[in-house]
């Protein structure tokens, strides 16, 4: 019953991402606020967290050598998902679009076993060696010679095909990023279980890299000026429904384990295909190529999801 309640948790969260994907491209479309998207994301994910932690959370325990290592591994957390994973997912979406970044973004799970594997001493199996193989192989076939075209010609306004690839690279980043930070949490949460301590501190994390970066590349006031801009309506939007996707991510950790939530994440990408083809109308309708890449990606998630019972 728990189980599969952390499981729909994680679910909702991969609509919220989705919803967020789809937004930020939205978002893209115009110039107000332009540069103010990931910073807002981040700082409307502390707001949330950290009121709801004041008014669910538990009572912060005392002070001692786990609760250290726990806030450690959080603000490891905090810099591989608000950083890396975010900044380079509005980057992505905005290059690649929606659809593609959702589809490349399902190595999340398999860069979660793999760091899982060396990092908590996870056994992998032969169906994690086989969901490997059917995830990067539906990945291969997205981005193949053969099927640039009809896959860059789902966004609606196509750019640079050089673009379009530093947009896929950077969908892989994050993917890579999403995925540690998967772990991350796992490890912060057995010395520190309380998710909406991690979602707070991973985000002031993330709010702290933006004060130094300022700091750091920008020293004229018109300059920052500039970065403050108000923001538009789609990106408060993203920003929220990524908020409340990732408080609905940790909180799935509490009834479920790491590798199930990675999995049932994965599935923004059909979210993320739906809403951008076939209710915001951002980008084309995907084609036949991509459904095949799909139904790849989806069986070795599938396994991957039941590789912890049978393995």
């Amino acid at each position: 019953m728990t189980a599969g309640f952390g499981g729909l948790l994680a679910v909702f969260g991969a609509f919220c991402y989705a919803f967020s994907s789809v937004s930020i491209a939205k978002s893209s479309q115009s110039v107000q606020g332009r540069g103010n998207d990931v910073l807002i994301s981040v700082l409307m994910t502390a707001v949330v967290s950290g009121a709801l932690w004041l008014l669910l959370g538990p009572t912060m325990p005392e002070l001692n050598r786990g609760v250290l290592i726990g806030v450690a591994y959080f603000v490891s957390a905090g810099v591989l998902g608000n950083v890396v994973g975010r900044l380079t997912l509005f980057r992505s979406v905005e290059l690649a679009g929606a659809i593609e970044t959702g589809f490349i973004r399902r190595l999340i799970p398999v860069f979660a076993a793999l760091l899982a594997f060396f990092l908590l001493g996870e056994v992998i199996t032969t169906p994690v060696v086989i969901a490997f193989f059917l995830v990067t192989s539906g990945v291969v076939i997205m981005m193949s010679r053969a099927s640039v075209k009809s896959a860059s010609d789902l966004a609606v306004g196509n750019s640079d095909p050089r673009e379009k690839n530093k947009g896929r690279a950077m969908a892989v980043a994050s993917a890579a990023g999403y995925g540690g930070s998967f772990v991350s949490r796992k490890l912060a949460m057995q010395t520190l279980p309380d998710p909406l301590a991690g979602v707070f501190i991973g985000a002031m994390t993330g709010l702290m890299w933006f004060a130094v970066s300022w700091v750091i590349r920008f020293k004229s006031r018109d300059a920052f000026t500039w970065r403050i801009q108000r923001p538009s309506g789609w990106q408060l939007l993203a920003g929220s429904s990524m908020t409340v996707g990732q408080v609905a991510l940790f909180f799935s950790l509490m009834f479920t384990d790491v590798t199930v939530v990675a999995i049932m994440s994965s599935i923004e990408m059909f979210f993320a295909a739906w809403l951008a083809g076939h209710i915001f109308k951002t980008e084309r309708r995907p084609g036949p190529r991509f459904y095949l890449s799909s139904a790849l990606a989806a069986t070795g998630v599938t396994l991957l999801a039941l590789s912890p019972r049978f393995g």
